[in-house]
């Protein structure tokens, strides 16, 4: 039972840190320190975001990630092709964790 109670307290702590936002892109844009690209989404309310205050209504790719790349690549083939996308983020940076077309 200690075990269960655990692995509960543990899923919900995880999803408190992170959230799933559904729609279409509005904008992916380079930010001005050159290294960020963030991400604007249809239907987006967050205004609290840190990854890049300047712009604080936006979603933050990761340049550390090993996926980077692929993940910027993905985002301008869903921004071309005017499609819906699944975005995963931690709540308190809005650094882009995941990623799924809908």
């Amino acid at each position: 039972m200690k075990y269960l109670i655990t692995l509960l307290l543990i899923t919900a702590s995880n999803n408190t840190l992170a959230d799933w936002h559904h729609g279409k892109l509005d904008i992916i844009a380079f930010g001005y320190d050159g290294k960020t690209i963030s991400v604007g989404q249809q239907g987006t309310t967050k205004t609290d975001c840190t990854c890049y205050p300047a712009w604080s209504g936006r979603y933050c790719l990761d340049n550390s990630r090993d996926t980077f790349e692929k993940e910027y690549a993905f985002l301008l083939s869903i921004k071309a092709r005017d499609k819906s996308v699944s975005i995963n983020i931690d709540e308190e940076t809005c650094k882009i964790i995941a990623m799924y077309e809908k």
